[in-house]
């Protein structure tokens, strides 16, 4: 399971939490006071849910999954997801988003960094240097602008990414 709490980007009084469960369901649930509500329920894995993050502007979530699935969902009210591309990299096991939204990061089991436009999904670089499995993948929070990739992997091993600034 994977999940994602944030503030609504209308109302600050209300929790989004994006929620990813093994059996591939993707949920989007509205929390206010002791309200819970689900606004967004979808099966669009077959196999677990890895990672779920967060766009900046809250109007798109993200999750990968054990099976080669990235999926672009809404917050907004809908019954499927937005864009689901099949990245033919089984296993992106971590997902994180760029500041200005534009650009997501993902782990993979095979050894490699994934970059992918968080408009169109598509992927504009591999990072590719560690010699087994890649567990964590982060975008930094530089106060100047920059933005660095850090990739973690099972050989024990953190790689700095200076890419796409």
């Amino acid at each position: 399971m994977s999940l994602c709490l944030t503030e609504s980007a209308e109302d600050d009084s209300q929790i989004l939490l994006a929620a990813g469960y093994e059996s591939g369901h993707v949920c989007l649930y509205s929390v206010s006071s002791s309200n819970w509500s689900t606004t967004y329920s979808f099966k669009s894995h077959s196999q677990p849910v890895l990672s779920v993050i967060m766009n900046p502007a809250k109007e798109f979530f993200y999750t990968s999954s054990a099976d080669a699935n990235v999926v672009q969902h809404s917050t907004a009210l809908s019954s499927q997801p937005f864009k689901v591309v099949n990245t033919k990299h089984s296993g992106q096991t971590s997902l994180s988003i760029r500041q200005d939204g534009r650009l997501l990061v993902s782990a993979g089991w095979d050894g490699s960094g994934r970059v992918y436009s968080a408009t169109t999904l598509s992927q504009v670089a591999v990072l590719k240097w560690h010699s087994s499995g890649v567990q964590v993948a982060v975008f930094s929070a530089g106060k100047t602008g920059k933005s660095w990739i850090l990739l973690g992997g099972k050989d024990g091993k953190i790689t700095l990414w200076d890419v796409f600034n």
